[in-house]
């Protein structure tokens, strides 16, 4: 599964590890979304309760809504419309049935909470309303932002196919290439991954290369990887690491 989201009326959410259930599933989306987005469409702590008894949609829909309600109302103001937000939001509306009757979004001091509401519209594809994160990016920027974190002595660099670690020792350098793919340590299928990182070991001064890929219940143990064939003559070292999400849960 390439690409992880929803629609108005599904989920497309992968299954490992610890989550097998909806609530897991939809609380890694959002923190994955929150992870990927500026801090004011981000989901709130109380937000992320709604995973356990609504949808992706609705909870996004109920954001959305929120951000166009005062006194529990939607917000109709004195100055002038303002045209392209109102038919942008009314628009989201129709196409998804949220709201009967149409209404007239003018300028207000309100402003911010409604520039939220039109952030979050224009997430999703107009075309049939879904959001889908890319699981390659999500997972390399979890992975990137868990090493920046616990890298305090180390100098970390993020490159668009890779991660590096650089210490005082040549040997402990470390290029990390990560991959959104559910391994399984009795049928691995990543002859080219392993072929990548031997190349990084025959091109560059790296000579420690870590595949990284999520941790699931068939791929929970490093696995080091022996090329004495095409490195027979270096100093080397191979690993394939399971990188757990489970903090995404917290």
């Amino acid at each position: 599964m390439g690409n992880i989201g929803f629609d108005i009326n599904n989920e497309f959410l992968p299954s490992f590890d610890r989550f097998q259930n909806e609530v897991n599933q939809r609380l890694m989306f959002l923190k994955l979304f929150n992870q990927e987005n500026c801090c004011d469409i981000r989901f709130s702590k109380e937000e992320l309760t709604e995973c356990k008894t609504s949808s992706l949609f609705k909870i996004f829909a109920k954001k959305i809504t929120k951000n166009l309600q005062f006194d529990g109302y939607i917000k109709t103001f004195i100055k002038e419309v303002d045209v392209e937000k109102t038919n942008t939001i009314n628009r989201f509306f129709e196409k998804t049935s949220l709201q009967k009757r149409k209404f007239s979004l003018k300028n207000s001091f309100e402003e911010s909470n409604v520039d939220v509401a039109l952030k979050l519209i224009k997430v999703f594809d107009e075309s049939n309303y879904s959001i889908f994160l890319d699981g390659e990016k999500i997972f390399k920027n979890f992975v990137t932002n868990k090493i920046i974190r616990g890298a305090a002595d180390k100098e970390v660099y993020v490159n668009v196919d890779s991660i590096d670690i650089k210490t005082n020792n040549d040997f402990s350098n470390t290029k990390i290439f990560t991959y959104w793919q559910f391994l399984d340590s009795n049928n691995l299928k990543v002859e080219e991954h392993i072929k990548q990182a031997v190349n990084c070991i025959e091109t560059t001064e790296f000579k420690q290369v870590y595949l990284v890929y999520p941790k699931n219940e068939k791929f929970n143990k490093h696995i080091k990887i022996e090329c004495e064939n095409e490195l027979s003559s270096k100093e080397y070292e191979i690993k394939l690491i399971p990188y757990s999400l489970r903090s995404t849960l917290r």
